[in-house]
This record gives C-alpha cells, structure tokens and sequence, in this order.
C-alpha cells in the first residue's frame, strides 16, 4: 500500500522552455528525469552558463544597474519575470488487475479496473531573481484509492527559495529554505523526483511496520490499547533548511528538519489541505546530509572538464537537442540520516471503552539512523544504477517492546533509449527487516519483501509521456500484496 500512494510528483518546468523558447529535450533525458544540462541548470538556480545569451522572455528589471555601485546607499536591484512563470502538469492512472486479490485487512479488493483520473494535478512555479536567488514552488491536487474501493483527495503544497553563492568561490555554499530535499533527500542517485517509472524506490517508500488494526482501526494487540502511533520517518521532502554546494565533479547537502512528519506519503493525510513534509515542532530536530562525486560526462557545474575535452580549454555544454539523454560517466553517491521519532500510545484505563471513557497517554521516542551508498553508470544508450541502504531504529514500538530493528534495502536497476521516444526499464529491490517483535506483538502486514518492476515509457510528444508498469512480488507467494501483478497506465502531459 505504501507503493500505491508514494507516486512522485512530476516535477517538469515547461515554464522554463517557455522562457527559453527551446524543446523540454534540452534539459530532460525523459521528463521529469533531467539529463546532464538540466541538473546543471537546475544546481545554478535555473541559470544556464552565459544565461542571458539564452534567454527570449526578457525579464522586468527593478532597479537600475547603476544602484549596485551605489549599494548600501541604494537598494541593490533585481529582475522578476515578464510574465507568471507558471507550469501545468497532470496525471492519469488506469490500473489493470491481472489477477484480482484481496487486502490483506479487508480482503475486499476484487476490482479489476481502477481508474483515477486525474491522479494528479500540478500547478508549479519557478524561477530566478536576480543573480543569486532562485524560488520554486508547486500546489498539487492528488487522488488516491490506497488500494481499497474509496477514493481520497487532498491539496499538497511545497515551496523553496535558494540564495546562492552565499561566502567563497562560485557554487561552494548555497542556502535553501522551505521544503527541502525534493532532490536531495535520499541517495543522489536514486531520486524518485528523477526515476524512469512510476513506482517509488522502495528503500525511500518503507516505513516501520504498523501495530495489526481491525477494520475500524482498532489495534488489534490488546484491547486495552486504545490508540498507538509509531515513527512516521520515510525518505521525503521535508520542511527545514539545508546547505549546499558544487563543483565540476562533486556535490555535497546538509539539513536540519523538523521530523515528525505529520502526513506522510503512505497514508491517508489527516489534512485536506497541507505543507509537503511539514512535522511536529518539537526540540528534537533531525539532521541529513549526502555527497556524490561524478567520473566523466559533464561536470555538475555545467561544464566539461579540461582531462574530458578535446579541446584546450574547458567547454561548456551549450543546450542542444542532438542525443540529449547521452552523458557516458559513472557517479558514487552517499546519504545518512539521523533522526528522532515519536512514540505515542493511549491505554484504556477502564474497562469502559468509549469516547468519553479515561485513558492515559504515554509519549516516547526512537532515535534512527539511516546510512545508504549508491552508483550509476551511463554509457551510451544504456543505463544502470544500483543502491544499499542500512537503518537501525532503536525503540520503534516504544514499552510495547525493547526490540530494536536493523532494516535492509537494496536496488539494481536499468533502462535503455531503444529510441529518443522509447525507454525500456526494470529494477529489481529489495527490504529485511531484522529484530521485528513479531513473536510478541501483533504487527501489519509482510516485512520481507523482493519486488521486480517492469516497464517501458514512450514519449508520445515531448511534453506528453505514457508509462505501462507492473510490479511482481517475489519474495513470499502467501501474500496477498495489493500491487502484485497490477498494471499501471499512467499518462503525463506538462504544458
């Protein structure tokens, strides 16, 4: 279920063709997932090197350019765009059931076709000020059936501002404050906002399973247990600030985040209408942080190194549309998080168990961690990636249980331009996790789980994708997964 509902958002800027009156090819190997020029441009705050030879939106200037030499007597002056720099981008999801199963709690699900149209609708904002400032933002509508007959809606906000070059040579220290880690959270190599198929990673998507409930949510451990709610850590975007910076062939981010998260991807949100990411205020912050370090191919800074190019001085890597997914080079990428979870359980403190009846709350904590290390290699038309990540949770059900759990994830994947328009895909994943209670405590749903995702995306133009997928559970046959040999059609236009 948690797969079901984890769909990334789409993450395209047709804005910025818009702007620069060029195809989405020029920064998209196959959108949303940037190609080599569309995550330099998008690291230099939406800047393409020498930007202004670029540009056919001319932007509205405030201020004179004779103000900066009369700084600080002056206010330093800026541009904003002409015109709203606004994107639209939508989602369609027909789901085919190959073999009609049921939920594992309701065992009700005997649908064979689903559609959720739309299942997202994208209103996104984006662009530069000034030299050295940047902002992004998006409000997205979601429908969502979490595997079960009903269907769920919400609004979903996130929004950032990036101030660039704050201290030292160019790129070496930016500050970004908002929703962060949209593209930093996780394993640089293994973004759900840049993957080929629909479905999410699993090593971003798990989260610690769930006491076992009944159908009306009730757990299921004891019947003195009115109420439990565990760690509600998943790898997302969350808001708080980070640091980072970049050079021709490394990168690095650090942030602190609140945690805590208060809706997360895997469940029905408790909001209609809500921040992305946004967590529990407490005094107990989480910290993350990532590097990645590139071997061949264009340098994160949006130039070709002078070892890699034939001439004598060190090329830039002008937008272009010929063979635009090709950038022949090997990336390592690392990741850690550490963070602190809530653990709140409310117990019946009478045999009367109704709304008004007295229970007692108890709050606690899980302090985790999470270490993960990553590569992908590019050679020509052929791309492969492969990724491991390590968790260890110290207290996930609080009193409940003393255990602690070590958790296990792993990738390998790979995908191919059999055309421009046409990319194959499969990804082979994996989770364990070790130490669970299961002999003392009642928990929901299977822990150990293998899933390989088949795929191919076809671009039917260059703003409009279409995407057939199907995820088999290898692991355990049973279970009865929801996603197990279900077919997703997922249509993406951006305009």
């Amino acid at each position: 279920m948690v797969l079901v509902v984890m769909t990334q958002d789409a993450e395209a800027v047709p804005a910025f063709a818009r702007k620069y009156q060029t195809t989405c090819v020029t920064c998209h190997e196959s959108f949303p997932r940037s190609n080599a020029v569309g995550e330099a441009f998008r690291m230099n705050g939406y800047r393409f090197i020498d930007d202004e030879l670029y540009i056919k939106r001319e932007p509205m200037e405030l201020g004179d350019e004779a103000h900066k030499r009369l700084w600080p007597e002056s206010i330093w002056p800026t541009i904003m765009p002409q015109y709203p720099p606004l994107s639209i981008t939508t989602l369609w999801i027909a789901e085919i059931n190959t073999d009609p199963g049921r939920d594992p709690l309701t065992r009700d699900r005997e649908s064979t076709f689903t559609f959720i149209l739309p299942h997202e609708i994208e209103l996104c904002y984006a662009d530069t000020f000034g030299e050295h400032m940047s902002l992004y933002g998006d409000i997205i509508f979601v429908q969502e059936d979490f595997a079960s007959d009903d269907i769920y809606s919400w609004l979903m906000l996130k929004a950032w501002m990036e101030f660039q070059d704050l201290l030292g040579p160019e790129n070496l220290l930016n500050l970004r404050v908002g929703s962060v880690g949209m593209h930093s959270m996780g394993l640089f190599t293994a973004r759900d906002e840049q993957g080929i198929g629909f479905q999410p990673y699993l090593m971003n998507a798990w989260n610690m399973p769930d006491m076992l409930r009944g159908i009306e949510g009730e757990v299921l451990q004891d019947s003195q247990i009115k109420d439990f709610e565990g760690n509600t850590f998943v790898i997302m975007p969350q808001t708080g600030i980070e640091l980072n910076g970049f050079g021709k062939r490394w990168l690095y981010y650090a942030g602190v985040v609140n945690g805590k998260i208060k809706n997360p991807y895997y469940k029905e949100p408790e909001d209609d209408i809500f921040f992305l990411g946004a967590g529990l205020n407490t005094s107990a912050k989480d910290y993350y942080g990532g590097f990645a370090y590139k071997w061949g191919g264009l340098g994160f800074d949006g130039f070709i190194p002078k070892e890699d190019s034939i001439a004598e001085e060190t090329e830039k890597m002008l937008p272009s549309e010929g063979e635009f997914w090709r950038d022949d080079s090997l990336t390592l990428s690392l990741f850690g998080y550490r963070g602190t979870g809530l653990i709140k359980i409310s117990v019946w403190d009478t045999d009367l168990q109704t709304i008004t009846a007295p229970h007692t709350k108890w709050n606690g904590s899980d302090d985790f961690y999470r270490l993960g290390a990553g590569l992908l290699g590019k050679y020509k038309d052929l791309t492969i990636g492969a990724g491991y990540m390590y968790g260890y949770n110290e207290s996930p059900y609080g009193y409940l249980s003393d255990a602690s759990v070590d958790s296990h994830a792993w990738f390998a994947e790979a995908y191919y331009f059999a055309y421009p328009w046409l990319i194959p895909y499969v990804r082979y994943e994996g989770l364990n996790l070790d130490g669970l209670p299961k002999d003392e405590l009642l928990l929901s749903g299977e822990f150990d789980q293998e899933i390989l995702t088949l795929g191919v995306k076809a671009h039917i133009r260059a703003n409009i994708s279409l995407r057939a997928e199907t995820s088999l559970f290898t692991e355990d046959d049973d279970y009865d997964y929801p996603l197990d040999e279900m077919i997703f059609l997922v249509l993406t236009a951006s305009f």
